[in-house]
């Protein structure tokens, strides 16, 4: 059953009809969808919480897609009759029930072997008979109380959180009033309506996937030049030259390999930048225009994961296609930055945290492979553990709250303070437009909420939380002397809600509220404003622009 509900989803994320097998499936409390759980997140020590939020998400998925092909009119004795197997009767209703047959045995009308069949039988009956006498003394027809019509769950509007009456027609997760505004306020830093001078400079890291790879992809196409940072170098060059475009911006791209869990890389990369700014400046004086602070480590990819990314790019340096690209340096990918983390006190062995470990010796630590056999064909799967996302703060391990303050903070910090002097100038104190932008890319999570106890937070992924609260210090410090002494408009953006942990991954019918092309377009606002408009904002925390 699991490995069917496996195939329908894969089957609704081609657009292709599934079976009905959700339909008939209990819900979690039953023997048989916990069994059915077990085997969707086969993990031993999974907590039942977790097995029961993937099982439910993934069934909601596949019966909200069966519901939108027409489906729903099937009667509820076959649809629901396993949900409802397992309600428990409230405790009034049994006490009644007891008192019926108790009056039954005291009148001798049954006894303590009468068959329940048989018991059933009679209560029918005598109702029947009860129902008629009624109709008859009184001549009134019992009314028909019809059933009240089932109120749909009010959606909410991802920005405005108002109930949303009719959704925009590209953002159903948004109002018509917040889709527009969402939509105009992307626009304007996108081609043509912003053109950048050819040789503004922009550095985005984390660049290779996801929003940086967008957010960069749009410099690129407003005439920017954008170096672009990543850990697996070679791959982000055949990411980037497989754009249909690439031909019109590849000669204004470099990449620059470096892995943030690192210090060492870090200021490697500010000596390559200042070199491609010295290269593209033809003796002029190096600048940089925008520093985009987007690399972050939230969830810890598994060493497995790491290794075959780093074959990949052992294969691809094989390739001289885009070769002209990259920015080769001393950088070389490596498990884990290379920097294998020290025994701390208090730490335990099952934490991953072995003292002297080696670079070498990582390939026989982290998530061993399962074999899983499907006919013929056998292919290898990484196990399912808990995402640090879902840990609380006895479970995550002290690796990744170290990696999330090295990639989240400090790096960001390190190339603050060397790339700045590159940044602005010191002659246009009296300037109301921004000589330089600097956008650190973060999250509400590093905010204190409105409330106690918000479920966003709640003894979950501490660490993350810390790393970007220290990030969003950086800003609230440093902005204000930025902008006096260099003119450079430094803000911290949170993008929005565009990705989620495995855990949550089918939450919400498996989409987000929003995509990686509206995230790139609220980091880079900031930057549009003052471009097209003259006007600096600086030392603020924008989110929904």
């Amino acid at each position: 059953l699991a490995e069917r509900l496996r195939e329908d989803e894969a089957l609704i994320n081609s657009g292709e009809p599934c079976s009905l097998v959700a339909w008939y499936l209990p819900g979690y409390n039953n023997e048989k969808g916990k069994g059915v759980a077990a085997h969707l997140a086969p993990l031993p020590d999974l907590s039942h919480d977790i097995k029961q939020l993937i099982y439910e998400n993934l069934l909601s998925k596949i019966r909200t897609h069966l519901n939108t092909d027409g489906l729903d009119q099937i009667p509820i004795n076959d649809t629901q009759k396993s949900e409802q197997a397992h309600v428990p009767l409230p405790q009034s209703e049994l006490s009644i029930a007891l008192k019926v047959l108790v009056n039954l045995r005291d009148n001798a009308l049954i006894q303590s072997d009468t068959p329940a069949e048989a018991i059933i039988s009679w209560l029918k009956e005598g109702m029947s008979t009860q129902t008629s006498e009624e109709s008859t003394a009184h001549e009134v027809e019992t009314p028909v109380i019809p059933t009240a019509p089932q109120i749909p769950r009010k959606r909410h509007c991802y920005i405005c959180r108002l109930a949303i009456t009719e959704s925009y027609h590209s953002h159903p997760s948004m109002c018509i009033p917040c889709g527009q505004f969402n939509s105009a306020s992307s626009l304007i830093s996108t081609p043509p309506t912003l053109q950048l001078p050819s040789d503004f400079v922009a550095l985005v890291t984390g660049a290779r996937i996801n929003l940086g790879y967008h957010t960069a992809l749009r410099l690129l196409r407003c005439g920017a030049r954008v170096i672009a940072t990543t850990r697996y170098p070679r791959d982000a060059v055949m990411r980037y030259l497989k754009e249909e475009d690439s031909n019109m911006w590849r000669e204004r791209l470099r990449v620059v390999g470096a892995d943030f869990r690192s210090a060492a890389d870090a200021f490697a990369l500010a000596k390559e930048t200042k070199s491609c700014l010295m290269e593209w400046g033809d003796g002029r004086e190096p600048r940089l225009h925008a520093l985009i602070n987007n690399a972050a480590q939230t969830l810890t990819d598994s060493v497995k994961k790491e290794q075959r990314a780093i074959e990949r790019e052992g294969t691809l340096k094989k390739d001289s296609i885009g070769h002209g690209l990259l920015i080769e340096g001393t950088y070389k990918a490596r498990v884990r930055g290379g920097t294998a983390p020290l025994l701390l006190g208090g730490t335990t062995t099952n934490m991953n945290l072995i003292e002297g470990t080696t670079e070498d010796s990582w390939a026989n630590t982290g998530d061993t492979a399962v074999s899983c056999t499907n006919g013929t064909a056998t292919t290898e799967l990484e196990p399912y553990s808990k995402s640090s996302w879902v840990q609380s703060l006895f479970d995550i391990p002290y690796e990744d709250v170290m990696s999330a303050h090295a990639v989240n903070t400090f790096v960001p910090l390190i190339l603050i303070r060397e790339l700045l002097p590159l940044m602005g100038s010191t002659n246009s104190s009296s300037s109301t437009k921004p000589r330089g932008y600097i956008v650190n890319v973060s999250s509400r999570e590093g905010i204190f909420e409105d409330r106690l106890r918000d479920k966003s937070k709640n003894g979950h992924h501490v660490h993350t939380n810390m790393s970007k609260a220290a990030l969003n210090m950086i800003t609230e410090t440093e902005a204000a002397s930025a902008w006096k002494l260099r003119r450079i408009a430094m803000n911290t953006v949170d993008p929005g809600y565009m990705s989620a942990a495995p855990e949550y991954e089918d939450a919400f019918d498996g989409t987000r509220p929003i995509g990686w092309e509206d995230g790139a377009g609220r980091v880079l606002w900031p930057l549009a404003i003052g471009e097209l408009e003259n006007r600096a904002i600086w030392g603020r925390f924008l989110k929904h622009y």
